[in-house]
């Protein structure tokens, strides 16, 4: 396994859980998973920068 598909297949266990509940999902819906919670994660941090700038 190539090392950015070790990291992905780690990213969905974290954000969809055990690899049985996921392997089955198109690849085009996982994408789309990863993608929505790297918006969300960088939304987060957009916030807490702004608060923190006061």
């Amino acid at each position: 396994m190539l090392p950015m598909e070790a990291y992905r297949d780690w990213q969905l266990c974290q954000v969809v859980g055990p690899p049985d509940s996921w392997m089955d999902l198109p690849a085009a819906r996982l994408d789309w998973i990863l993608a929505v919670d790297g918006a969300i994660e960088q939304a987060k941090a957009n916030k807490a920068r702004e608060t923190a700038d006061g």
